[in-house]
């Protein structure tokens, strides 16, 4: 499968992107689990491949993630994949871009890769540090933030398909996801072409990491100036909260 489609964008249409999204039993990257995945494969701009499957997390889901994202317990457990089946095939397909330099690409990409890597060292024996992943990591929602620091509202991925004029798949759904993220950092290159000269594959995740932590840093003396706490820095695109 592949749909042939140039985005008159060379970065873009130079290399090639693995976008990846989990739907999950909550937010908490240490301890909950992935009940569905997508894991998109683009040649350019031309989706090549997809692969989408639920999982059975083994627990019960929580009725409000089930409101999130539709996945109740009792689908998951009919039509799922085994967990550990599950996690193999996410790590498989991550170490494979790693190993072929392609770039991982998601929306708010840490909170998916850090939970994968939890999961993979206690389910599987192996994080994905363990086990090398090292692909240049580009987060839409880092990347946005560093472009238009001062646009008011929010930044979830259905605001920014409307801040970048992408059409919205709808529902929640982590295949839908994945293919709208994907044509939000299109849009994005797009519209701000300069924002690829911080995006050269050697140091791309560590521009990432940097930029996170600016955004984090404003933020968080924005939360201490209205007597909030601040937000800890636990890594980046790995987090090593515990």
């Amino acid at each position: 499968m592949t749909t042939d489609t140039a985005s008159g964008i060379p970065f873009i249409d130079d290399n090639v992107f693995l976008v990846f999204d989990l739907e999950t039993t909550g937010i908490d990257v240490t301890r909950d689990l992935p009940v569905s995945y997508s894991i998109l494969t683009y040649l350019g701009n031309s989706l090549a491949s997809q692969l989408y499957s639920l999982v059975y997390p083994g627990v019960e889901i929580p009725s409000e993630a089930s409101a999130i994202h539709g996945i109740s317990s009792e689908v998951a457990e009919r039509v799922g994949s085994d967990l550990r089946d599950g996690l193999y095939q996410i790590v498989l397909s991550l170490l494979k871009a790693s190993q072929s330099g392609w770039f991982v690409v998601g929306m708010n990409v840490a909170f998916d890769l850090s939970m994968v890597n939890f999961a993979a060292k206690a389910i599987l024996g192996e994080s994905l540090i363990d086990y090398g992943f090292n692909a240049p990591v580009i987060d839409t929602l880092v990347l946005d933030r560093h472009l238009e620091p001062y646009r008011k509202g929010r930044r979830n991925l259905d605001a920014l398909c409307v801040r970048y004029q992408v059409e919205s798949g709808g529902f929640h759904n982590a295949l839908e996801d994945t293919k709208m993220t994907f044509a939000v950092l299109v849009a994005m290159l797009r519209e701000f072409p300069k924002a690829t000269d911080l995006l050269e594959p050697s140091t791309c995740t560590s521009t990432m990491q940097a930029l996170h932590e600016k955004w984090l840093n404003g933020y968080n003396d924005y939360l201490v100036r209205g007597g909030k706490d601040p937000i800890a820095y636990n890594g980046w695109p790995f987090s090593s909260a515990i």
